[in-house]
């Protein structure tokens, strides 16, 4: 589980850098449009092991071309481990969008989730340390008639399991759209939560827009009775990519969207331990 554990640290810290290359290499010269969202978030210094854990990836793409020498691609990846024993939990989840001519649709979706079940007798202390990154971009050559987005949220809840009320909450999410003027990053938290670290750079104008975002901080509570409690840390993140069409080729690409043509899915993926 510890070399599982650790291959997916490693393939978040490779995995960045080849997407994120290819926006060097595809957007400028290659393709007309281009989106990108990636997230990851990492819990460590648990104060107690959970009883139960689990974990759950999805990926979904579609690309949608109805026009003559275009070029349409959009792809995502997800991994997730909580481990038990020593606790620890990683996860990450990417989705990348790009295009080059008209009349064409490209998104991908992807998702990462992380459960773990714990229980803390009255008065016990309850913390961990976590960190969380968001990275968006997008790119266009021409405003008229091409629309990139880049959107990603990063979560956490903590919530009493027989209550079903919420202790605690992190969200930290974002949003690009380019062309548009209702770019945005934001952090919100709940008042047990400390932020230690945060490092925040982005470019809401011009043709090619980015937003990275990266937070640490941790836990700490106290519970006045015996409680069953679960933490869930949830990351969605989308790219899409639209060429408008021309008139002519309008209700084409709308029977594409209407019959599915070109959709590729990966249904989601659950793993269950108990301690």
């Amino acid at each position: 589980m510890k070399q599982y554990l650790a291959n997916i640290k490693h393939a978040l810290q490779i995995a960045t850098p080849i997407v994120t290359g290819s926006v060097l290499v595809a957007s400028p010269s290659q393709a007309a449009t281009f989106a990108f969202s990636q997230g990851d978030f990492e819990f460590s210094n648990f104060s107690q092991s959970p009883l139960e854990v689990e974990t759950e990836t999805d990926v979904d793409a579609v690309a949608i071309d109805t026009g003559k020498n275009n070029m349409v691609q959009a792809q995502g990846s997800a991994q997730a481990s909580f481990v038990i024993s020593p606790p620890e939990a990683i996860n990450f989840s990417i989705s990348e969008a790009l295009g080059e001519g008209r009349n064409y649709i490209g998104e991908a979706n992807s998702e990462a989730r992380v459960i773990g079940k714990f229980f803390a007798d009255a008065g016990t202390p309850f913390s961990f340390d976590f960190a969380a990154n968001l990275n968006l971009q997008t790119s266009i050559d021409d405003r008229r008639d091409e629309i990139a987005t880049g959107a990603g949220d990063v979560s956490f809840l903590l919530l009493d399991t027989n209550k079903m009320s919420v202790l605690d909450f992190f969200s930290l999410f974002g949003n690009l759209t380019t062309p548009d003027d209702a770019d945005f990053v934001a952090l919100e938290t709940s008042d047990n939560i400390t932020i230690s670290n945060l490092l925040r750079d982005a470019n809401f104008e011009g043709n090619q827009e980015f937003a990275t975002v990266s937070v640490a901080g941790s836990l700490k509570r106290t519970f006045a009775e015996r409680t069953d409690f679960t933490l869930v840390e949830v990351k969605r993140n989308q790219a899409r990519v639209v060429s408008t069409p021309e008139p002519s080729t309008h209700l084409a690409l709308l029977l594409y969207c209407g019959s599915a043509i070109g959709v590729v899915a990966y249904k989601s993926k659950r793993k269950i331990t108990a301690a």
